[in-house]
């Protein structure tokens, strides 16, 4: 049985970085336009650490005050 390894810290600081993607927009004057979109990339020992396992679906939850993401069983 593996031994489950606690996460040696509680919080992360993340630079939101950007990604851009082609509006699919049905007005003709909006259609085909890059625009920037936020993106986060997420890897590291602290994943595992926190319960998330490589080949496992995660759930994202999005409030108005941030994002959790948590293992699926």
């Amino acid at each position: 049985m593996t031994e489950q390894v606690e996460p040696q810290f509680t919080s992360r600081i993340l630079k939101v970085g950007c990604q851009y993607y082609e509006s699919r927009a049905k007005e003709k004057d909006r259609r085909f336009k890059t625009r920037q979109v936020p993106y986060l990339r997420l890897c590291g020992d602290w994943l595992e650490a926190a319960g998330l396992k490589v080949g496992q679906n995660a759930r994202v939850i999005v409030t108005r005050r941030g994002i959790v993401i948590a293992a699926e069983e």
